[in-house]
């Protein structure tokens, strides 16, 4: 029912291009008998010629008829161009022959003449005419032949629909030109410009009507669509790119009829705003400050009507959404409540990393599932989210490529627990205590309070060195004595030094015996056993006591000596080369 009044809406706009009252032939411009002498033989041969060119314009007009029933039948493309551009140019022709009437109507400059002139291009006007009431029944024909073809047959059907929109745009156009030609001879043409007025806003506001319908069927089709299973949805996209290409026909013929209401000086903001709409483009249409100022305007109504319209359902799903994701916020603290008190057990026996990790993924866990299902509820479709997570997490994996390596050899950190926070390490380059781990990285500080934040990747792809992962600790230590001093003496005072010490441990044993005859001194190793956190006050403390013990005992500490014997010279004459620190010097 509404095609056929769409099919009514535009027969009768396009019939109404033809003014009942012009297609009556207009009676003979009779030449006045007070012609002068002179000018009587031009204005004769013009009234030849005006007769000659009438006859023209009836056969052109029926020749025209003739083609254009040839053209509205034929199926072939290359033929259909062919008789099109032969229709456009008889009529071409013809105006051009009225257009040299016209110069020498004008060149004659005298009543008569300019009334043959007038009586001319009032003809010309109603041949126009009858060929845009001609153009708009086959206009009306090939849109219901559209809707009865098949959808390999359609797309030829919307070519003649395009070239039918050309011609008769080129029709209108061509009107509007012989009115302005008639103002131009100080004509009153006031009644035929509101004609042409009226016909140009009704075929705009046809089009109006035909855009919107088409629009609102495509957004019924693209909406359809969703409700499918994939499997299903061949058939209506096929429809949806159809009824695509008959909008955007549609726009593109709007545009144009937009160009010749503005040539006209008509009101063109309401179309314009309709091609921004429809399109989403404001470059579509035909843009000044009138028509920026109408999207605007139509924009904030649109806007407001849909507020009004929308408000309750609006601040319902936004109560909504508040309420679920307060819900989801206080279970992922007691989430993480619970999960801290699990893994901070004394049975779990974990890592502050892991307790760390365990804690935070478990609340962001439940806040996720929470966030989706809140958006869930409150009507959002989460396929395309779902499907936008996913294309950006493959995005994301080849910009952090290093950011995810670092984070995989976090999780083999926190798996394998190498060290902890608070241990003493040696790892990526840099020794000192571990202050604070993540998935990422890992704070270091240096024993001079440097601090170093350590890629994971680092850590893990070199040695690892953990000074504090055990209770107790071994300190190693190395003393020398002179060769003239007694052994069994030393090992006397170091013993007594190791065991006088309140932070040495008696089991495991210490461990007191001479290693090493050097090339200077007779080396001791001295290994008492302490508890991890003693290690650097046992390491100091029994460094200094032997230095002080020695020096009381008369146990000399030596220092690199080296002595050269010089043939040809007496013993007396050898000479001594004592090496302190890096400076040597001879002494005799």
């Amino acid at each position: 029912m509404f095609r056929k009044v769409l099919w009514l809406l535009l027969s009768f706009s396009f019939h109404s291009l033809a003014d009942p009252t012009a297609t009556q032939d207009a009676s003979p411009v009779a030449v006045s008998q007070e012609v002068s002498q002179e000018a009587a033989p031009m204005v004769n041969g013009l009234v030849a010629e005006h007769a000659m060119i009438k006859n023209d314009v009836e056969a052109v007009s029926q020749r025209v008829d003739q083609l254009e029933t040839r053209w509205k039948n034929t199926t072939s493309e290359m033929n259909r161009d062919l008789i099109q551009q032969q229709a456009v140019a008889d009529i071409r022709n013809t105006s051009r022959r009225i257009d040299k009437f016209l110069e020498q109507a004008r060149a004659a400059n005298t009543p008569e003449a300019l009334a043959l002139a007038e009586d001319l291009v009032k003809d010309e006007i109603r041949f126009i005419e009858t060929r845009l009431a001609s153009a708009s029944t086959d206009l009306s024909n090939l849109f219901a032949q559209y809707e009865k073809t098949s959808a390999d047959e359609q797309l030829l059907v919307l070519f003649n629909i395009n070239d039918f929109y050309a011609y008769i745009n080129w029709l209108i156009s061509e009107r509007a030109a012989n009115i302005k030609l008639l103002e131009g001879w100080q004509i009153d043409t006031t009644a035929e410009r509101q004609q042409l007025n009226r016909e140009i806003t009704n075929y705009a506001d046809f089009m109006t009507s035909y855009l919107r319908n088409n629009t609102r069927i495509r957004e019924l089709l693209e909406n359809e669509i969703n409700t499918l299973p994939a499997d299903a949805r061949t058939a209506m996209e096929t429809r949806v790119a159809t009824q695509n290409r008959l909008v955007q026909s549609a726009v593109n013929n709007l545009r144009e009829v937009v160009v010749l209401m503005t040539e006209q000086g008509l009101p063109v903001d309401h179309y314009n705003e309709l091609i921004f709409k429809t399109t989403g483009n404001l470059a579509e249409a035909v843009v000044d400050f009138g028509t920026m100022k109408t999207v605007v305007i139509g924009f904030f109504e649109d806007l407001m009507d849909w507020i009004k319209s929308n408000i309750g359902g609006l601040i319902s799903r936004l109560l909504l959404f508040a309420v679920l994701m307060g819900g989801a916020v206080l279970i992922a603290r007691l989430v993480r409540r619970v999960i801290a008190r699990a893994v901070t057990h004394k049975r779990a026996k974990l890592s502050t990393l892991v307790q760390d990790f365990f804690v935070k993924i478990g609340g962001n866990i439940v806040l996720l599932f929470g966030l989706l299902f809140a958006l869930a509820q409150v009507g959002l479709d989460l396929t395309p989210v779902l499907t936008g997570l996913g294309v950006a997490g493959i995005v994301i994996g080849f910009a952090l490529q290093d950011t995810l390596s670092n984070f995989a050899s976090g999780m083999m950190i926190l798996i394998y627990r190498p060290f902890d926070v608070g241990d003493f390490v040696e790892a990526g380059g840099v020794a000192g205590k571990v202050g604070k781990m993540s998935l990422v990285n890992t704070t270091i500080r240096t024993f001079d309070n440097q601090v170093f934040l350590v890629p994971n990747a680092k850590i893990w792809g070199e040695t690892i060195k953990n000074l504090t992962s055990e209770r107790l600790r071994r300190v190693d230590m190395v003393f020398g004595v002179s060769y003239g001093d007694d052994v069994v003496k030393v090992e006397e005072i170091l013993r007594d030094i190791v065991t006088s010490h309140p932070k040495v441990l008696n089991n495991p044993e210490h461990m007191i015996r001479v290693q090493l005859l050097n090339e200077s001194s007779v080396d001791f190793i001295v290994r008492p056993w302490v508890k991890t956190e003693d290690y650097w006050d046992v390491y100091w403390d029994i460094t200094r006591e032997v230095k002080i013990r020695f020096d009381c005992e008369g146990i000399t500490i030596p220092f690199p000596q080296r002595e050269l014997h010089i043939h040809g010279q007496s013993a007396s004459d050898r000479v001594t080369i004592e090496r302190i620190g890096s400076k040597e010097q001879a002494v005799t």
